[in-house]
């Protein structure tokens, strides 16, 4: 006769460890979900940026050399060329594309860490599930 022993039942201090970490867990996910909504917020304001100033661009495109363009500024208009005008939104272009790349980067990098998160949670779980659940008749 070989004795084999059943493993012995898990301890509650090994179960509420677990509890912890899943919690900790959890609460890092949320973190990472709060991040990337803030984030998707910001890229939908620079999209929506990114679309007005090359709509002006392409009205730029449409008028004369000679035309007259006002920049308002405040309570006051302010005469401009039409070189001064392009050269503003093409500054303007710039930077809102390098801010949607930077956001795009972050987004992608939070997004990765919340499926880590993600991923701790379900393994916590499981590991919880296995431990409370009562032994199977074979």
């Amino acid at each position: 006769m070989s004795s084999t022993k059943a493993p012995a039942p898990p301890t509650q201090a090994e179960i509420q460890q677990l509890q912890d970490q899943l919690i900790k867990a959890r609460d890092a996910f949320q973190v990472h979900e709060t991040e990337l909504q803030k984030l998707s917020t910001s890229r939908s304001k620079l999209l929506t940026q990114l679309n007005e100033n090359e709509m002006v661009k392409k009205e730029f495109d449409l008028l004369e050399s000679e035309a007259k363009i006002y920049k308002l500024n405040g309570p006051v208009l302010f005469k401009q060329t039409k070189e001064e005008a392009e050269n503003t939104i093409t500054s303007r272009l710039d930077i809102i594309n390098n801010n949607l790349k930077t956001i795009e980067t972050n987004f992608k990098d939070i997004e990765k860490k919340a499926m880590e998160q993600r991923n701790k949670i379900f393994e916590y779980q499981n590991k919880i599930r296995s431990l409370t659940a009562p032994p199977q008749a074979q």
